[in-house]
């Protein structure tokens, strides 16, 4: 395996011997230091790591980044739950619909995981067929963060890292983007610095 092909995607089955090694990040981490990754083992990451590979930050997207979804499948719990005393039947479809919403939120955060390792930015998607996206960190040439009002204020935002300089050039191709990274503040600094030191 070559260590300088750029960006790569990947897609593979999980290993179901895997289940209960896996790793129960959410979203909690210390990107500064070494948050609860240290000298994890591959499995324990879902990602064949190089020799000497160290994994640096081991995150998910934080759930703040769902709470418009999560907010909707709460009222809808409320008003099913208020229906059901008048009409089982609407009470009872309003609250599949508030378990949907519900559910579609858990489905997108606990689908993607992002690591950093000494070397390499990684995203993986996905459950039983994982798709993991990486860039070599020595190869990045722009990071940008952006966060919104709420999401500065939860302590959230997206992280972009490019192979130009550019700030047109954070499109789909040229780089990976991290949505909703919590601490993304300490994680972009804990790029840079392995970037430092990579360089």
């Amino acid at each position: 395996m070559s260590e300088r092909d750029g960006p790569s995607t990947v897609a593979y089955e999980e290993d179901p011997s895997s289940g209960d090694e896996r790793d129960s990040a959410d979203g909690r981490s210390s990107p500064g230091g070494s948050p609860g990754s240290g000298s994890r083992s591959a499995s324990s990451v879902e990602l064949p790591l190089l020799e000497d590979e160290e994994v640096i930050v081991d995150t998910r997207p934080t759930w703040w980044a769902w709470a418009v979804h999560l907010a909707i499948a709460g009222l809808f719990a409320l008003l099913g739950v208020a229906i059901a005393t008048q009409d089982l039947a609407v009470g009872f479809f309003v609250l599949v619909l508030a378990a949907a919403v519900g559910g579609y939120a858990w489905y997108r955060r606990n689908r993607v995981r992002y690591l950093v390792t000494d070397r390499r930015i990684v995203v993986i998607a996905g459950f039983s067929t994982k798709t993991t996206s990486e860039t070599w960190v020595e190869d990045v040439r722009g990071l940008r963060t952006k966060t919104t009002a709420f999401s500065r204020n939860q302590g959230y935002g997206t992280i972009s890292v490019s192979h130009a300089i550019s700030s047109g050039s954070f499109g789909w191709g040229n780089g990976l983007r991290l949505r909703g990274v919590p601490e993304f503040e300490s994680v972009a600094a804990a790029i840079r610095r392995q970037q430092s030191r990579r360089k």
